[in-house]
């Protein structure tokens, strides 16, 4: 991973509620328990956008990026504003159980299933289709994702032990 790093002259972190637009070659870097992070890239344009989102859908408020839908919606708005072709890899990360909400409905959608079914959705409805994706379970991620190459390297996180 320090190579990794080492090797792009700029590297970002992504806070929740965030969302990058780059023609510049960059590693952007993010940690998601339930928000869900989205990457868009093309190759021939040099284009890399990622978002991460926090809640699935935005009722009313402007341009606020912590919303999946408002999140995506800006970068397809991007996306035709640059004039950017037919060769888009997209990729879904996220949507973790990170919190047992289950024990009293094993039924009800988590914040992260929430998350993952409104970013399909939407996704879905700006023509996107999803060539890879690493959503769901019980452990946070870290991404790492190259605006050089469209590559991303994602890892789970760790179980914190309990305290003692």
């Amino acid at each position: 991973m320090k190579t990794l790093i080492a090797s792009h002259t700029q590297h970002i972190y992504l806070k929740p509620g965030e969302v990058m637009i780059t023609r510049t070659p960059m590693l952007i870097s993010t940690v998601l328990g339930s928000c869900v992070a989205v990457t868009i890239f093309s190759a021939s344009r040099g284009f890399g956008a990622i978002c991460h989102a926090m809640l699935p859908e935005n009722t009313g408020r402007d341009n606020d990026f912590r919303y999946v839908d408002t999140a995506l919606r800006h970068i397809h708005n991007k996306i035709l504003e640059y004039g950017i072709g037919s060769d888009l890899v997209v990729k879904l990360f996220g949507g973790a159980q990170v919190l047992d909400v289950r024990a009293n409905d094993p039924s009800r959608l988590t914040i992260g299933d929430q998350n993952v079914s409104k970013a399909e959705e939407e996704l879905k409805s700006l023509g996107f289709s999803v060539t890879a994706r690493d959503t769901g379970g019980l452990l946070g991620r870290k991404l790492f994702f190259c605006t050089r190459s469209g590559d991303v390297y994602m890892r789970q996180m760790r179980k914190k032990k309990p305290d003692l």
